[in-house]
């Protein structure tokens, strides 16, 4: 009796492996046939010059955390969207898609709008999220937003993206968007203040004063040039990453430096004015695209340096 038990146990076990091994299996194949149904789609979409691109949307969810949100101001996402592989490669019809959104209860998210087309003859477009407290948030608290974008003609494709926020202490939060044989890097920065210093005395206000947002933008524009909100510094290496010296952000700077290479002169800090409860985007391009510069990225150091004040 024994021994018929124990090979009964023996064969129950038998039939447990190769169910975990089916199952394992099942997965495996169910995975690479997505994977192999995805690249080969996304071929014959390429083979008729059909492009449908978003710097934050993916078609793997992509993933984002945003830090130190007052929890207070409205927060808002822009998303730009594109129908191009690159600069010389392009979509040659108009892209008409639909927008669609999902997010946390502690919020209300709005859409600039809920539809739109990405026109051949210029490939670009893009729209904003809103995202306004629904009720009073502290320090911790997570709101999250997930956004989709599905184009519908001349074919269709979905591609979306899932943004993290965390409310926190005013102050400064950054993060490096990146990947590998991306040309450039995305420098985002945001700032929580959610109010103004006064560097230079003016009508009844002197040196180091504080005002809040409603008094700043009561101000006349000479004035407001003699305030800030946060001063951010970026120092960076211009043989490893080059500033887009035609951006509203290195066009309109406080102050920058420069340094030669080859003889040549490269731009290696930037000082720009970030207003109160707001973001900058700086795009960098890489000297080496096959580097993946995304930060935070575990241990890795940020290739930029940022600092305030």
């Amino acid at each position: 009796m024994r021994k018929k038990s124990k090979n009964n146990k023996k064969k129950i076990l038998i039939i447990l492996c190769f169910i975990l091994v089916l199952l394992y299996s099942t997965q495996l194949v169910k995975t690479f046939s997505r994977y192999i149904y995805n690249n080969i789609r996304e071929f014959y979409l390429k083979s008729n010059n059909f492009y449908f691109n978003s710097d934050k949307l993916k078609e793997d969810m992509a993933q984002y955390s945003v830090e130190n949100w007052s929890g207070v101001e409205n927060y808002t996402i822009t998303i730009n969207m594109n129908s191009m592989e690159n600069n010389n490669v392009h979509c040659t019809s108009d892209i008409q898609y639909g927008i669609s959104y999902s997010c946390s209860d502690n919020v209300i998210c709005q859409l600039s709008k809920t539809s739109s087309t990405i026109y051949a003859d210029g490939n670009t477009d893009s729209f904003v999220v809103t995202i306004t407290p629904q009720s009073s948030l502290i320090t911790g608290d997570v709101v999250w937003v997930e956004i989709t974008a599905t184009a519908t003609a001349p074919y269709t494709k979905t591609i979306s993206g899932r943004f993290n926020i965390t409310v926190g202490n005013l102050g400064m939060s950054y993060n490096i968007e990146d990947s590998v044989h991306n040309p450039y890097l995305e420098f985002n920065v945001t700032n929580t203040l959610n109010f103004y210093t006064i560097d230079e005395a003016f009508s009844t206000y002197q040196i180091g004063d504080r005002i809040d947002m409603s008094q700043y933008l009561a101000l006349s524009e000479t004035d407001k040039q003699k305030c800030h909100s946060m001063l951010i510094t970026l120092t960076f290496d211009p043989t490893v990453v080059l500033i887009d010296m035609t951006s509203e952000v290195y066009l309109n700077a406080e102050s920058t430096t420069m340094t030669t290479v080859n003889g040549f002169n490269y731009a290696n800090s930037i000082t720009f004015k970030l207003d109160a409860i707001s973001s900058k985007l700086v795009k960098f391009y890489k000297v080496n695209s096959d580097n993946d510069y995304t930060y935070p990225n575990g241990d890795a150091t940020p290739i930029i340096n940022i600092t305030c004040n």
